[in-house]
């Protein structure tokens, strides 16, 4: 996600629990999480760790369809218009405890798994400004943990281990904006609608509109071509429907910009 690099994203992944008024132990594609109580409904949170890089876009497709990162796109062009915003990352922590490091959401039991995230076709069309109708993001789940549990200034390296998982979530970008400091920073705010995955994994998160999760981020390039240790946070919201919005730090640009309010 270049100035996607926006407010504290990659990541993770929220989940919708319905209406349920008290916590539940939800479980999908060999993961385990609680609901916690946000905004009055039952819902997830979580927290992630990414990098990214501008790339020209050159991706592949992968066994299951989705659109997946290649050695080409892995390499980091210069920031600015006509750039891809791409990157990988791994998810934290799921709500109430459920951490990343040692992880505890593993049904299998704790550090017998990961979760990581590839995402990219963000193009940079014009100062603090991308397009996002070709974007996606990807998390897979991975019983043999080989990405590393941290995220640092050589992850970029390690991009086909972020994908060599069995694909968790699919997800396409159904709105993105991004408020920031040129390309070096800034603050961005999405939405993203699940399109693929595991089947348990879309039942939970697939509230019948394109908005499925909810995405704030934020990162710091700091005067190079891939960004060091981003962070994000996420958190379903509810809809008018049932509770619907997954709230997904992932990607984004800058520490130094405000956040704007999703639409």
């Amino acid at each position: 996600m270049a100035k996607l690099i926006g407010k504290s994203i990659i990541a993770g992944v929220l989940l919708s629990a319905g209406s349920m008024a008290s916590a539940a132990t939800l479980s999908a594609g060999g993961v385990e999480w609680d609901t916690t109580a946000i905004n009055g409904v039952q819902g997830t949170s979580g927290t992630i760790q990414f990098q990214q890089w501008f790339s020209d876009g050159t991706y592949d497709v992968g066994a299951d369809g989705q659109v997946i990162i290649t050695e080409t796109s892995n390499d980091a062009i210069a920031l600015g218009a006509g750039g891809f915003l791409t990157g990988v990352g791994v998810v934290n922590s799921l709500s109430d405890g459920r951490n990343f490091f040692n992880p505890s959401f593993c049904q299998s039991g704790p550090a017998t798994c990961e979760l990581t995230v590839a995402f990219g076709g963000l193009l940079a069309v014009g100062v603090n400004e991308f397009d996002a109708s070709n974007a996606w993001l990807n998390i897979y789940f991975d019983d043999t943990p080989d990405f590393g549990i941290s995220v640092g200034s050589s992850a970029y390296e390690n991009f086909e281990e972020a994908q060599d998982g069995n694909l968790w979530a699919s997800f396409e970008f159904s709105s993105f904006n991004f408020d920031g400091n040129g390309f070096q920073s800034g603050d961005v705010e999405a939405y993203l609608d699940i399109v693929g995955g595991d089947s348990d994994v879309m039942d939970i998160f697939d509230t019948g509109s394109v908005r499925d999760i909810f995405l704030t981020a934020s990162s710091q390039f700091n005067n190079d071509v891939y960004t060091n240790g981003s962070t994000g946070e996420f958190t379903t919201v509810s809809t008018p429907a049932t509770l619907g919005l997954f709230g997904l730090a992932l990607f984004g640009l800058g520490a130094a910009s405000r956040r704007r309010t999703a639409k």
